[in-house]
């Protein structure tokens, strides 16, 4: 596929993005927000994310063909997937009982994929453009810049990379200030030169995750006030926080309504994701569960437990 139809082709697809969210109108005097600088030298915070799918093999196929993640270890109903070789990113569990996730329900938005260079998004635009998998759209988020599609499930995939920190935008509160504006195709694209995509990059993380929820009092209470998150962007139908000063490590929105449902157990979608805490932080959180109480389980280092909105996660302490 030539450069100038592949423009093409993406301009159509930004014209028909949806605006996923303006960053750009905050809550006043949020004593919550942060105001310290990332520095990019913190290990990976989300190890792994857990989904249910309908079609193993079919699943597998997509994820590795087309955005390039390669297989770590494989059972009958489960397919564990890695970028580095060494640790799962991204694990398909098949069950025979699944249903549909209902549309108007908590759960995933999207899992965001963190590819380490602008080069690795330019080849993996390339890869799905001439594959010609249909994508949702294409954004220039001011701090990343971002590819969306959805696997075969309908669960949303971003495929990012970020730019530089010292490039990042602070509202007078000490959020982050993003925006939905046109990616600038023809300079991604100028950053391939004579590289061919061979898959995800050693590099490649999940970067954040982006979740439907319920009512985000609630979340606040749980992520900020009981596992110590820091406020990075809020509005009114949205709430972004992270550690380490991240532009966002867990989104949520409540643009499909407040009051959700979760949906069934055994609904398609996000099963649960990790969350990596170092010693100071795990106790803390421990503690801020116990005292607002949250239900949790310990296990082997690892805390388990659920959000308001039903949305289970790992809390996995490492050193």
């Amino acid at each position: 596929m030539n450069r100038t139809k592949i423009i093409l082709i993406t301009l159509l697809l930004v014209l028909g993005l949806v605006v996923l969210v303006s960053f750009l109108t905050k809550e006043e005097g949020s004593e919550a927000m942060n105001v310290a600088t990332y520095t990019g030298a913190s290990e990976p915070r989300i190890g792994y994310v857990e989904l249910q799918v309908s079609d193993l093999e079919r699943s597998v196929e997509f994820y590795q063909k087309l955005i390039g993640f390669s297989i770590l270890k494989k059972d009958d109903n489960t397919v564990q997937l890695t970028a580095d070789g060494v640790s799962p990113h991204l694990i398909l569990t098949q069950s025979e009982d699944f249903v549909e996730r209902p549309s108007r329900s908590t759960g995933l938005y999207h899992l965001a994929i963190l590819v380490p260079t602008r080069q690795d998004l330019a080849l993996a635009f390339t890869h799905l453009m001439e594959a010609d998998y249909p994508m949702q759209g294409a954004s220039d988020h001011q701090y990343s810049e971002a590819l969306y599609l959805a696997d075969p499930d309908n669960n949303g995939i971003e495929i990012y990379a970020d730019r530089d920190s010292a490039e990042w935008v602070r509202d007078n509160s000490g959020g982050y200030v993003g925006a939905t504006n046109q990616l600038d195709f023809e300079g991604l694209l100028s950053e391939i030169k004579d590289a061919k995509w061979t898959g995800l990059s050693k590099g490649t993380r999940i970067g954040h995750m982006h979740l439907q929820a319920s009512d985000l009092e609630a979340s606040k209470k749980f992520y900020v006030e009981a596992l110590g998150f820091d406020i990075v962007a809020q509005d009114s139908h949205m709430l972004f926080v992270s550690k380490d000063a991240y532009h966002h490590h867990i989104g949520m929105n409540t643009w499909a309504g407040t009051g959700i449902p979760k949906p069934p157990e055994n609904a398609l979608g996000l099963m649960h994701f990790t969350f990596h805490l170092n010693q100071d932080e795990y106790e803390a959180a421990k503690n801020g569960l116990t005292k607002a109480n949250f239900q949790f389980q310990e296990n082997d280092q690892t805390i388990t437990t659920e959000d308001p909105s039903g949305i289970k996660l790992k809390l996995i302490l490492k050193n």
